[in-house]
This record gives C-alpha cells, structure tokens and sequence, in this order.
C-alpha cells in the first residue's frame, strides 16, 4: 500500500481518480494499493533567511542570501 499526501481534499481527490483510489473513507480515499489524504494547507516551506544565520536584519551586503543547503521548516500551526 502506498500514501500519497494531497494539500488539500480536491486535489486528493483529483489524484485519486487518476490512480484508481476510488473508496471513500473517512479521512481519506482508497483503493487500487493506494491511500490518498489530504491536509488543509502547506505543512512544510522554505525556512526563512533568519534561519540560516545573523539576517533579522538584513543589509544590502548580505544580499543574495544562497544558503549551501536549502532547509524546509515545519509549519508552526501544523506541529
């Protein structure tokens, strides 16, 4: 079995149409070895530029702001 997470019920339920997933569950769609759900909202996003380092306050200097490694952040309403 295998879960794909939509961000919302409507594209949930677009890909479960494509993929076959066609049960209605509570929560989530099912079928065809696939469980579609869905959250409301981004859970996850690019983490701000104070995150990599000393940039609450920004200078013209410290522009562009390319971090090595490009880090996601859970959002805070979502924990």
């Amino acid at each position: 079995m295998q879960l794909v997470i939509a961000e919302k019920p409507s594209v949930a339920m677009s890909i479960a149409a494509v993929i076959g997933a066609g049960e209605r569950k509570d929560g989530y769609m099912e079928g065809a070895g696939f469980l579609v759900s869905w959250c409301v909202g981004h859970l996850a996003g690019l983490a701000d530029a104070t995150h990599y380092g000393d940039f609450k306050k920004w200078r013209y200097e410290d522009l562009p702001i390319l971090p090595r490694t490009w880090e996601t952040v859970i959002s805070s309403d979502k924990e």
